[in-house]
């Protein structure tokens, strides 16, 4: 069964107060840890490119 516009705007409305009551700002101890683990990802991501650039460039099969 198919929901008409109105009623899929009320549902998507109520879902969207509950998350916003339900959420709350992050403290300065979680917002540390997140940004920490954002930088080890992006360097660990970086690592992994510059060992397959190394390995294409050692082996000759890059440009």
């Amino acid at each position: 069964m198919q929901l008409n516009i109105k009623e899929t705007w009320s549902k998507f409305i109520s879902d969207s107060r509950r998350i916003l009551v339900v959420s709350r700002k992050p403290t300065m101890d979680e917002y540390k840890k997140m940004a920490l683990i954002i930088a080890l990802g992006m360097v660990i991501i970086g690592i992994m490119g510059f060992i397959v650039q190394l390995f294409f460039v050692l082996t000759g099969l890059g440009i």
